[in-house]
């Protein structure tokens, strides 16, 4: 082949490739009933850039502006707060952070909280007062009342950061309008007596205001997304692998956060700083944020996963078994050594045998009794004569007559004292 017709091939090649990457770049793309042309798609996807960019920009400034708000001296702080709720326990939360370390560790559950979780599912997270918390009652373990100061519940586990999002609930059934309530995320080891969010390491949203605080009060990361009342729902979402969390308020979400806190272990807390009743919900219920039921974002099943007890099958190996007492040996009065009787179902004899308890010779009761061991008689008479006593409350002695037939007479109170003393009552051995 010449090197024309090379040159003909290669340029036919090149214009079925680009007549192909033409149809490609032309062809539409319908998506939710719209047709979208591809590069109406790319300009999409840059928009969607530069709001990434704008966002980790805000970030920036944020953390940025968090640093300067750190590097205030207290007088400052304290003048800026001048007139408002936060000022009243700030020195308290900043001389307790400072004498309390708090756990910045990442991690999930340990071995021993895994299990538990697994055991009990969501009602494994639980809501205890410290020993500061006085003004704080918890009923059910996620049923709070609040009456009255600043006062923060934290939960006894983390959020388990195995999952890529966790969502909890926090129902208002009681707020009053003088009362603020927060929810939110923070690090164990948040003062007791500090409105979540106030502090260091912990992220809030407050009702009395609808600003959510990032570890500081004079750190609004977001400012008015939404107000809340009685009867509704405040819902707070953690993505462990970014650090990202959200907040929703009845079943809507309301906002996001970026926090540099990716799989730092979190633990769900709530505060008020007046008489309210809330109600926190992990996943025992569903959810007001549907999408949050459907995405299974709850901290737990609903019910836990508890072991089957286990099975019995070798009766040999059994610990009930090694822990039963072994009847001792016996000597009768030749002093014979006797082996306790061993019981063999292959060797019982089914005999009828009729008990008589008579009254000076008049016979007023006859118990039937079947399936004896007449290997061990001793035992069957004492088990008939304890049956044959529940019969009259009188005190009776066993006697065997010379038919071999067993007769229950009543104890005379002369003969009650000759048996006292070892005589006149005889047992069949």
């Amino acid at each position: 082949m010449n090197t024309a017709a090379i040159t003909v091939v290669a340029a036919l090649c090149i214009c079925i490739v680009v007549t192909a990457l033409g149809i490609f770049l032309t062809m539409r793309i319908t998506q939710g009933g719209s047709s979208l042309t591809l590069p109406t798609c790319c300009h999409l996807r840059s928009r969607r850039r530069r709001r990434r960019d704008i966002r980790r920009e805000d970030d920036a400034l944020a953390a940025k502006e968090r640093d300067n708000i750190d590097l205030l001296p207290l007088d400052s702080v304290l003048a800026k707060l001048e007139g408002t709720r936060a000022k009243e326990n700030y020195i308290y939360a900043s001389q307790y952070a400072e004498t309390h370390p708090i756990d910045e560790s990442e991690g999930r559950l340990s071995d021993h909280d895994h299990d538990y979780v697994m055991e009990n599912g969501a009602n494994a997270w639980e809501f205890v007062p410290t020993d500061e918390n006085a003004g704080v009652a918890v009923r059910n373990s996620t049923e709070l009342e609040f009456s009255g100061g600043e006062q923060s519940l934290i939960a006894n586990l983390q959020f388990p950061n195995e999952k890529r999002v966790y969502y909890f609930e926090v129902r208002l059934d009681s707020l009053p309008e003088s009362t603020n309530v927060a929810v939110g995320v923070a690090m164990k080891g948040y003062p007791s007596l500090r409105m979540a969010g106030w502090a260091k390491n912990s992220v809030a949203y407050h009702s009395i205001d609808g600003h959510a605080y990032y570890s500081h009060p004079l750190n609004v990361c977001r400012q008015s997304i939404g107000s809340t009342r009685t009867s509704d729902t405040v819902g707070v979402g953690w993505r462990p692998n970014s650090g990202k969390m959200f907040f929703a308020i009845n079943g809507a979400i309301v906002c996001h956060i970026r926090t540099p806190w990716a799989r730092k272990r979190l633990y769900p807390i709530v505060s008020a700083d007046g008489p309210c009743s809330l109600n926190v919900n992990v996943g025992a219920r569903a959810f007001v944020l549907s999408y949050a039921n459907m995405r299974h974002w709850s901290l737990a099943s609903t019910e836990g996963a508890r072991p089957p007890p286990p099975l019995y099958q070798n009766v040999s190996d059994s610990v009930l078994l090694e822990a039963t007492p072994r009847v001792p040996e016996y000597s009768d009065d030749s002093g014979h050594l006797h082996h306790p009787p061993e019981y063999d179902n292959s060797r019982r004899i089914a005999k009828e045998t009729a008990i008589s308890i008579e009254d000076d010779g008049n016979e007023f009761g006859v118990i039937e009794v079947g399936d004896l061991d007449s290997r061990c008689p001793s035992s069957s008479a004492s088990n008939l004569l304890d049956d044959a006593a529940s019969l009259d409350n009188i005190p009776i002695i066993l006697r065997r007559d010379s038919s071999d037939s067993l007769a229950i007479t009543p104890q005379r109170p002369a003969e009650s004292h000759r048996n006292s003393t070892g005589a006149g009552m005889s047992v069949p051995h």
